[in-house]
């Protein structure tokens, strides 16, 4: 197996972990609030969003470690961290302690979102990188689906079995752990610190799209970048674009992804959990399609097209929702269609997000991305659960302002395409 493939694949285990984990306490919240007796919607939102929150600021305040102590530590640690909070929520005894340790497990996966995509981006062969990026959201939709299955599978274990459902994502975490520890460190961090020959070795026996006689240039032009030049020049208008982009199309697909089993129910499509949950798992498999496709075509058809044609075919959908009234089942087509579209549009927005910025402050970049992420997924957990008690109609309308920006942005201010080039030439490109 290529270098590029096993770290991309090691790097896509953690978003399983990410897609089940988050998606676990979706599927789980009423086993959760019958086991603490939960009746407000405000705490089962907080409940839901808390893990975002943490991830809000591991990202932040975490990836600041993946540009100075390394990719590869980075790598590992997080998978520790996650172990913990995973550990403290499956044993809770009460609310606040269950909100602790979610807490925690957002943190580590905010750190791992950050580290994950900067080494995978620096890995590949700009000829397969965008495929090799959307194959961590392929296992995030995976991991997004497994857990509504074993959330269904163990109903019969009664209100607790949420628990179980949680201790079981601790499985591959260990294994993963494990496995990391073989990944090399990235030749183009190494570099960037100067440590050459350690790069040297590591470019020679991998399928690294960098030569050794790119070496010496990389090193010139990569030092002379601190992680304030995000927030200057050309750097700072992409880093903003990206970030709006990342927040509103969580924004835009939250409710699908985070609330579809209260969806289902309101417009009269299920009736118990068991079916609402086997629903949800059904609406996933169009998530890892929409990856899968988007994997597929971004490297042959550019960033830009997909994504405006994503965004634009679901906003499209949404005023067709907000504007005609259809019955259970094509709203059930276009909801699962609109998953696809969602998916197919974040395979851009976060490759896009691997790519732009310069090897020394990548880390930190992507950081802010992932902060963007978890951000709009605290605060859409919450606020789409009250729009949910309010109107469909009220959700429709925010979805379309949330698409029309996506593509305006993309349209304006990124304005870039990184198709078939190579990291170097791209930070050349944008150079401040």
């Amino acid at each position: 197996m290529k270098l590029s493939t096993k770290v991309a694949l090691l790097a896509g285990m953690g978003g399983l972990l990410d897609g089940y984990d988050l998606i676990v306490m979706s599927g789980a919240i009423s086993l959760v609030s019958k086991t603490f007796s939960i009746t407000s919607s405000a705490v089962t939102g907080l409940l839901i969003g808390i893990a975002f929150l943490g991830g809000f600021f591991g990202s932040i305040f975490l990836s600041r470690f993946v540009d100075t102590s390394g990719r590869k530590l980075m790598f590992i640690f997080d998978l520790f961290l996650f172990v913990g909070g995973t550990l403290i929520s499956a044993l809770a005894v009460n609310v606040p302690m269950l909100f602790v340790g979610r807490f925690i497990t957002g943190l580590a996966i905010g750190v791992d979102l950050a580290v994950s995509w900067t080494l995978v981006a620096e890995f590949s062969p700009k000829e397969r990188r965008g495929f090799l990026l959307s194959l961590q959201f392929i296992l995030w939709g995976i991991g997004a689906m497994l857990s509504f299955l074993i959330v269904d599978a163990f109903l019969f274990l009664g209100t607790n079995s949420w628990r179980v459902a949680f201790l079981i994502g601790l499985i591959p975490a260990i294994i993963v752990i494990i496995i990391r520890r073989s990944i090399p460190e990235s030749p183009r961090w190494l570099i960037s610190k100067g440590r050459m020959e350690e790069a040297k070795s590591i470019i020679e026996n991998s399928d690294c799209d960098i030569s050794v006689q790119d070496l010496a240039e990389l090193h010139t032009n990569t030092n002379s970048y601190k992680w304030t030049a995000l927030f200057s020049g050309k750097l700072i208008r992409l880093l903003i674009g990206v970030f709006i982009s990342t927040f509103l199309a969580f924004f835009l697909t939250a409710p699908i992804n985070l609330y579809t089993p209260q969806v289902l129910k309101t417009v009269g499509l299920t009736g118990s959990l068991n079916i609402s949950l086997l629903g949800s798992a059904f609406v996933w498999l169009f998530n890892i399609l929409g990856f899968v496709v988007g994997g597929l075509l971004i490297d042959k058809a550019g960033r830009r097209p997909i994504g405006i044609i994503a965004f634009g075919l679901m906003t499209l959908f949404l005023v067709a929702l907000l504007v005609f009234k259809v019955t259970p089942a094509v709203f059930f087509i276009l909801w699962v269609c609109m998953e696809f579209l969602g998916a197919l549009g974040a395979s851009v927005t976060w490759t896009w997000a691997s790519e732009l910025f310069p090897t020394s402050i990548r880390g930190f970049a992507m950081g802010v991305n992932s902060s963007a992420n978890r951000l709009s997924g605290f605060v859409s957990s919450y606020i789409i659960a009250l729009i949910l008690s309010k109107s469909l109609n009220l959700l429709y309308i925010s979805g379309i302002c949330a698409g029309a920006v996506i593509i305006l942005i993309i349209l304006v201010v990124i304005n870039v395409e990184s198709k078939g080039k190579a990291l170097e030439d791209i930070s050349k490109q944008l150079s401040v």
